[in-house]
């Protein structure tokens, strides 16, 4: 388990309109962890509460979350892994906790951006999800590989305004190794988007891709899908049925002192305020580590959501910034300094921005690993 206890500091910490916004912060998270394997199989058991406590303005929030993570291999060529979590947190106020750097390459691997709404802006906007992964991975040969996921996401807000909603995904995917430095293969998803209040905005999407991964060197990987979502949506009168460009896209260095990634993302999901959108993500996250106590990380996206493909509105934007400098002081603490920035539009084209800075110590108890 983990303890981490840290100050920070907030120009507009809930991306709230008007001028009287800033406020300083107290935080702190408790973060416990089981993990066991056998080498056949693992489970790892997780969970994470965070308390903020604003020292003026604004009332104090809470960040929560559980999750169940578990593979086993059913025989030598066929595995399974499941990820069942479920959490509640407070949209733009968590930034203080590290940021990845990549590690999953395969773009059967990459997360759905649905975690990523970015509709959901500011106003201490409280999100409630229960979510569920499971995949099976089967290698017929030694250059074939078979790979079925299903998602599921469920997504409730207890605001008049926002939109609670349900989705699921399927997919299949099949890649081929030519050689050691190349794979192709292909992509078909289909998902389900359905709102809970109204059936205006649901929506059924197939999105057939090419998948393509390449060594380009000793140290870089390129990774991606590419191809089209054709998404059928429920009108006030009527059906309507549109295609877009979708896939995702990862290039990644990793070096013996530094990570680095690049990435990019666009798919139809499910908004906060309705309706499912196209959004498009493109970010890059590095690391690098400075000596055998400290690192350092850096990393940005920027994202925009479309008006939704039924209804009206005009589309959201998002940029954020990202770093964080850690010091291991011995095996179990460690001190870090981060900084973030974000800023957004919203269908109104009204901009908000914050500017955070936050310094922590953190103590590590139990098994290290």
């Amino acid at each position: 388990m983990s303890v981490t206890a840290s100050t920070a500091y907030d120009s507009n910490p809930f991306l709230a309109f008007g001028d009287d916004t800033e406020a300083a912060s107290f935080r702190l998270e408790l973060a416990p962890s089981i993990y066991r394997s056998d080498g056949i199989s693992s489970l790892k058991i997780s969970g994470r509460v965070e308390h903020v406590e604003y020292m003026r303005r604004y009332d104090s929030a809470q960040n929560l979350s559980a999750n169940v993570a578990a593979s086993h291999r059913i025989n030598e060529r066929l595995d399974a892994t499941a990820n069942f979590s479920i959490s509640s947190s407070v949209s733009t106020t968590d930034f203080v906790g590290p940021i990845g750097t990549g590690d999953e390459l395969g773009p059967d691997d990459l997360p759905l951006p649905i975690d990523n709404d970015i509709t959901l802006l500011g106003d201490r906007q409280r999100r409630n999800q229960a979510a569920a992964d499971v995949s099976l991975r089967y290698t017929p040969t030694e250059f074939d590989e078979i790979r079925w996921s299903s998602s599921a996401r469920a997504n409730r807000y207890g605001a008049a305004r926002l939109q609670d909603s349900d989705y699921a995904s399927q997919r299949l995917a099949y890649s081929r190794r030519i050689n050691d430095g190349f794979t192709i293969g292909g992509v078909v998803d289909a998902s389900v988007s359905n709102f809970k209040d109204t059936r205006i905005g649901d929506a059924k999407t197939l999105s057939p891709q090419l998948s393509v991964s390449a060594m380009l060197g000793s140290r870089l990987q390129a990774s991606g899908s590419f191809g089209l979502s054709f998404t059928r949506t429920n009108l006030a009168v009527g059906r309507d049925t549109s295609t877009t460009f979708a896939g995702n896209a990862t290039l990644c260095y990793k070096g013996s002192l530094s990570n680095f990634c690049v990435n990019g993302s666009r798919q139809v999901l499910p908004s906060a305020i309705g309706g499912v959108r196209k959004q498009t993500s493109a970010g890059a996250t590095y690391s690098l580590r400075l000596s055998e106590r400290e690192t350092l990380q850096l990393g940005g996206s920027y994202s925009v959501a479309s008006a939704p493909l039924a209804g009206v509105g005009g589309d959201f934007e998002s940029i954020r910034g990202y770093a964080r400098y850690e010091r291991l002081l011995n095996e179990r603490t460690r001190l870090f300094a981060s900084a973030g920035y974000s800023d957004t539009s919203d269908d109104i084209g009204a901009r908000r921005s914050n500017i955070q800075g936050a310094v922590g110590i953190t103590f590590q108890f139990g098994n290290t690993r």
